[in-house]
Order: structure tokens, then C-alpha cells, then sequence
């Protein structure tokens, strides 16, 4: 081989090692601090957390007490360990990404949802009778969001709900479905103020549940 390529070679081979190192320990501190936050919102009586692609993330399970049974979900890194393929990944995925269900004790009043206004090509992909909920746009923070609901009452709910969540600009979709007592949350995680974000849509969901839908019990007092 010409010399005139070793050492290019050899300097990028030493730039990908030190690059595969130093990503894998940042995801690895990313994974502890967003796990630690959640565990401090939702103080789960027990936890499980699988791994998945090495550093890349990892899904999880916590049961919990009432007026909810259990939260599960993933939480997906960007590729910090691949120097070569983190610009790409930055170009499709763009960030970080916690997708949290929520499941509830209780019945719930219907389906609605609050979208970022740049999330809403794929929130249209993904919910199931996109184009038959009633819709609304509004404005939190100098974002955009788009409110949809099924029935009478959850468009204020949806309302009072985004004004009372805190650092909106990282929230991409939020749910709730009645049929099956299931909320659904999308989140951008950023360090102290991923729990503070979870903290206030947890704290704000108790008028989802229908009178009498949100049982007595360890919780509660999240949902006042």
C-alpha cells in the first residue's frame, strides 16, 4: 500500500476507536439520568429495564400503584459510539427519544391528543382515524400544537393540560385513549428538565379519568 494512505488510515481508525469509547460512555451516562428522573416521577414498585443495540437504548417496564398499573416504554440514543454514522443519524432521527404508555386504574373520558406542529405528518400516520377527530391549533411558548379529540370536554382537558406542562418546546405527542386506559407519551429527554417535563403531564392527567374512574391510592397525589 502507498505510505501516503497509512497514515490517514491509521488516524482514522485511532479518531473511530477513541470516537466508539467516548460515545458509548456518554449514552451510557444518558441512559442512567433519564432512568434515575423517571424513577423519581413515577417511584415504580418495581422495574425492569431490558438493553437493546449495546448503548442505543432500552425498554422498560414499571409497576406501579394506583390510579395507574404499569408504565412501559423505550428510550432510543443517538449512535455517539459510531463517529462515521452519527452525522447521518443526527440527519434522520435528529435527537433523542423517550416514548412512554401509561397505563391507567381507572376509566377515561375519550381519545385526545396534543401534537407538535412539526410532529404532525407522522402523529397522522400513526393514529387510527386521524382525519375524523376535531381539531384545533394553538400556540404555547411561541410553539405550535395541534389539539384533536373525539367528544365534548377533551379539547379543554387537552387545553389546560399543555399550559400546565413545563419545557413544552421537547414534548412531540401526547395521548390518551379510552378505549384501552392508555396514555401515551413522546418526549425529547434533556437533562434536568426530562423529569420536570414528566412531572407536570403526570400532574395533570387526573381530569381524564371520569368521575369515579381515578381510584383512592399511593399516586394520587400526582394528579391533583
Amino acid at each position: 500500500m502507498d505510505q501516503q494512505y497509512i497514515i490517514p488510515l491509521i488516524a482514522l481508525g485511532l479518531f473511530s476507536t477513541l470516537g466508539y469509547f467516548r460515545g458509548r460512555k456518554k449514552n451510557r451516562w444518558i441512559s442512567g439520568w433519564i432512568s434515575r428522573e423517571a424513577e423519581e416521577v413515577f417511584k415504580p414498585r418495581d422495574t425492569d429495564y431490558v438493553n437493546f443495540g449495546g448503548t442505543i437504548g432500552y425498554n422498560f417496564v414499571y409497576k406501579l400503584a394506583k390510579p395507574y398499573r404499569e408504565a412501559k416504554g423505550t428510550f432510543t440514543l443517538l449512535p455517539r459510539q459510531s463517529v462515521l454514522y452519527m452525522p447521518i443519524s443526527l440527519l434522520i432521527n435528529r435527537y433523542d427519544k423517550y416514548f412512554l404508555q401509561l397505563y391507567a386504574d381507572g376509566k377515561l373520558a375519550g381519545e385526545g391528543h396534543i401534537v407538535s406542529q412539526s410532529y404532525l405528518s407522522r402523529a397522522r400516520n400513526a393514529v387510527a382515524g386521524f382525519d375524523g377527530l376535531n381539531r384545533e391549533t394553538v400556540s404555547r411558548d411561541g410553539k405550535t400544537f395541534v389539539l384533536l379529540w373525539d367528544r365534548g370536554g377533551m379539547d379543554e382537558k387537552l387545553r389546560k393540560l399543555l399550559e400546565k406542562i413545563r419545557n413544552p418546546e421537547h414534548l412531540r405527542h401526547f395521548c390518551c385513549y379510552a378505549d384501552n386506559k392508555n396514555f401515551f407519551l413522546h418526549l425529547r429527554p434533556v437533562k434536568d428538565r426530562f423529569g420536570e417535563t414528566l412531572e407536570s403531564v403526570l400532574s395533570g392527567l387526573k381530569p381524564f379519568f371520569l368521575k369515579g374512574g381515578s381510584p383512592d391510592g399511593p399516586g394520587n397525589e400526582k394528579a391533583d
